[in-house]
């Protein structure tokens, strides 16, 4: 009996062997095809390492060889030029114009604020994966009677094939009631309003469907070249916080107070903060050396009201929703080593009250 017990032991034993050996070999075999992969990777055989000097130079061969050898493209070449290794500066001429509208529901009017803002020469520079522009202090086109606009615009666009994110910032001081006319007797006067103050800030990120085809940073940003007619469908998220600042009083002065409901004209400071989704299409024409470009992005969102009147108090409306409406359209002549042409551009959010 207890030899028969020492065989079934020993049985077990040598199975348990046998089934670690084997599990050794399988571990032993992942680790030299890593080590295998790695070396085939890392290693490149005919770059000589044999002497000092050689051994001393292979990383920097090594690297130049990686930067040198063919890549394959996570695009149709024949749609697409990539601009890529490539600095793009550009001079815009641009006029841009952030004006913004109070509606009173009880009186049914509304105050129509905007900036008095100019013509600005300015600079873009674009790589593959940034666009970065900026206006200086040229300067020219406004509007004589309308008072003066202080105005900084800036906007970053961080630039991927599928992706594509806008962050933009304005600051803006000096507006004008535009449509003044509804009450003062005289149509050529506008009531001025230096001391209104806006500041903006917004990010908005868009995915490309087609974007083996479909270049929207070509088309927009120009750090790429459409080189045949081409079109995609897109979806994205947006966010914007804005705050107007009556800095002096109220938005509605003294003089109109008689013309809007009590509540509205003791409010000096409003911050509205909307978020949501958006949905879009963007399409390239091509015409020999000819590109038109146009997209349209609708969101749907959440808008978030805020405001202090005179007394200090601070107060929040409820959450409504909102709409936000994005249209580009750009037209230019492009010979692959320069090019001219115009971009137009509107956003604006839409509030529905509850």
């Amino acid at each position: 009996m207890w030899q028969l017990l020492n065989k079934k032991y020993v049985l077990i034993l040598a199975t348990i062997l046998l089934l670690a050996k084997s599990n050794y070999a399988q571990v032993d075999s992942i680790v030299k095809n890593l080590v295998d992969t790695v070396i085939s990777k890392v290693i490149v055989d005919d770059i000589p390492r044999k002497t000092v000097k050689e051994k001393l130079m292979y990383p920097h061969r090594w690297y130049i060889k990686q930067l040198l050898r063919p890549k394959i493209s996570n695009f149709d070449t024949t749609y697409i030029t990539s601009n890529k290794r490539k600095l793009t500066i550009t001079i815009p001429i641009t006029k841009k114009i952030y004006g913004f509208t109070i509606n009173d529901h009880t009186e049914k009017k509304k105050l129509q604020f905007s900036p008095n803002t100019y013509y600005y020469i300015g600079f873009n520079f674009s790589n593959i994966i940034l666009t970065f522009g900026f206006t200086p202090a040229i300067r020219f086109g406004s509007k004589p009677n309308r008072g003066t606009t202080i105005s900084r615009d800036l906007q970053l666009t961080i630039i991927g094939r599928r992706v594509i994110t806008d962050i933009n910032f304005q600051n803006y001081k000096g507006f004008y009631l535009f449509n003044s006319k509804e009450y003062n007797a005289s149509a050529d006067t506008f009531n001025i309003r230096p001391d209104i103050k806006v500041v903006s800030f917004g990010v908005n990120t868009m995915f490309i469907f087609n974007h083996k085809k479909y270049s929207l940073r070509g088309a927009f940003s120009f750090t790429d070249v459409q080189r045949k007619s081409a079109g995609s469908f897109m979806t994205g998220l947006y966010h914007s916080h804005v705050l107007f600042t009556a800095q002096d009083s109220t938005f509605v002065k003294y003089s109109l107070s008689n013309s809007f409901s009590p509540l509205l004209y003791s409010v000096n400071k409003i911050s509205i903060i909307t978020v949501g989704a958006s949905v879009g299409y963007g399409y390239t024409y091509v015409y020999k050396k000819i590109i038109y470009s146009t997209a349209l992005n609708v969101g749907f969102g959440g808008q978030k009201t805020n405001y202090t009147t005179l007394d200090g108090n601070g107060h929040t409306l409820s959450l409504n929703p909102s709409a936000h409406v994005n249209a580009k359209a750009a037209l230019r002549y492009d010979n692959l080593q320069s090019f001219v042409g115009i971009l137009a551009s509107y956003d604006n959010n839409f509030t529905f009250t509850i």
